[in-house]
């Protein structure tokens, strides 16, 4: 047994922290015999965990005591940190980021008793999601640098390998000239039938739920027939483990949201033939993140659909910063209030009716769809209506990211999936039983009706949770 149990209680432990604000508790020491204790060190920390290379950060830390401590005590001590600006706390596919206070008990010749709780940290600045769009488009261009460099690199060693080797040069050769094969196929050959094609977004910074806008213009020589035009909002993972010749690149793509801009058409010859683009981020999309190996990356990708022909594309990053609605601090004034959305009183009311089974699920979803940004009011109502069962039809997004262990609600054998109630727009996690798997596997995407129990409010990613 240890000499000394190390533990933390953090005052708030279930509240979502804001970055840059403070967050308190209490170490408490139990010892089972004398302890030397060096230093009892506790600090604020984030680390990601995953498949790429674990990234740290520390925002603070403190000495909370230098002593010795007698056998049969029962310490506590008290704390106040700083919490990190960023990143904010994700759990994802193959990336995962928490934020935690650790304490840590420095013992001579001994093994250190440490101790961890984790915490919810949300943003509320735009520095992190700025910071990351810059190394994006730094990253972008290194990569184009090194693989021109690699590839001038092959055709020199080639050449002098050709003139002293002969066919085995030429062998070595192939690489470079591969290359420039799929780099002509890529970016040359759709050029010669659309001609010249220019596509830019209005703005490359946007905001959950926000719209992107933007356009695609083509000025083809002549009369080009196209299949179609799409443009695909997506969000993805990339994790990098290992360093050198063991490196390896791990993708994730968590949305995918295809618009189509235009069905089968002919682009007219010797004119600008315009097509606007318009895409809706979800209210809880993720923010773009960059940190050492581990990346949150959003894109519009388009595609210009030419029959027999390579297709035309382009990926237009997008950096998505935190919400504005979650940065407010301050009460927002009347003049700005809508008049539909209710305040504690109506909540109170709809709770009271949600309590004599008075209420049906699309006037809960717009109940909790007014007050989405008012925690406490919001979960107030999700605690009224739990426990209520609904005939229930929503869009499927996803299977979630977040499920596991950690999620009680989860069946066991089970899953989970993101959804959308219709009208209006509540985000919902679904808790899918292992006899249903075959169902949402073949609704894919689509609509699945069905009933459900609420057992819950999803305050990180602002979504109600129904037990199917």
């Amino acid at each position: 047994m240890s000499k000394c149990d190390l533990s933390i209680e953090l005052d708030h432990p279930n509240a979502i922290i804001d970055g840059g604000s403070k967050i308190t508790g209490v170490v408490r020491a139990r010892t089972n015999a004398d302890v030397n204790c060096k230093s009892l060190e506790v600090k604020s920390v984030w680390k990601t965990h995953g498949r790429g290379n674990v990234a740290t950060g520390q925002a603070g830390s403190i000495t909370l005591f230098e002593g010795q401590w007698q056998a049969g005590e029962n310490n506590e001590y008290r704390f106040e940190l700083p919490v990190a600006n960023w990143p904010p706390t994700y759990h994802g596919f193959h990336l995962n980021i928490d934020h935690s206070v650790e304490a840590r008990v420095k013992v001579p010749w001994a093994f250190d008793p440490k101790a961890s709780a984790s915490f919810v940290m949300r943003p509320t600045n735009d520095l992190g999601a700025t910071a990351a769009k810059k190394t994006l488009v730094v990253n972008g261009k290194l990569m184009q640098i090194i693989g021109l460099f690699i590839g001038v690199i092959f055709v020199v060693i080639g050449s002098a390998v050709a003139r002293n080797f002969g066919v085995f040069g030429l062998i070595f050769l192939l690489v470079p000239i591969g290359l420039l094969v799929l780099w002509i196929v890529k970016h040359v050959m759709p050029k010669w039938v659309l001609g010249e094609v220019e596509c830019e977004l209005a703005s490359s910074t946007c905001r959950p739920g926000e719209t992107v806008t933007g356009e695609i213009v083509v000025r083809p020589r002549k009369n080009v027939s196209i299949n179609g035009i799409t443009a695909e909002l997506r969000g993805r993972e990339q994790c990098i483990s290992g360093s050198g010749s063991n490196q390896k690149t791990h993708v994730h793509v968590f949305y995918e949201d295809p618009k189509t801009l235009t069905e089968t058409t002919t682009l007219t010859g010797g004119q600008a033939n315009r097509f606007p683009i318009e895409i809706t981020l979800p209210a809880d999309a993720a923010v773009t993140v960059s940190l050492n190996h581990n990346e949150l990356i959003w894109s519009t990708n388009l595609r210009i659909d030419i029959p027999r022909w390579p297709d035309w594309t382009k990926e237009l990053p997008i950096t998505v910063m935190p919400s504005e609605k979650r940065n407010r601090d301050s009460v927002t004034s009347p003049s700005t209030v809508k008049t539909e959305t209710p305040g504690p009183t109506q909540t109170a009311a709809t709770a009271s009716a949600a309590n004599e089974g008075e209420i049906t699920f699309a006037e809960t979803a717009r109940h909790l769809m007014a007050v989405r940004d008012d925690r406490q009011q919001v979960e107030m109502l999700a605690e009224a209506v739990t426990g209520m069962s609904f005939d229930i039809e929503a869009e499927v997004e996803r299977r979630l990211l977040y499920a596991g262990d950690d999620d009680p609600h989860v069946y066991k054998d089970g899953f989970a999936v993101w959804a959308r109630y219709s009208e209006p727009s509540l985000p919902l996690v679904l808790y899918v039983p292992h006899h249903l798997g075959d169902e949402f596997e073949q609704s894919g995407r689509g609509l699945w009706r069905g009933r459900g129990t609420i057992v819950g409010w999803d305050g990180l990613h602002g979504r109600l949770q129904i037990k199917l």
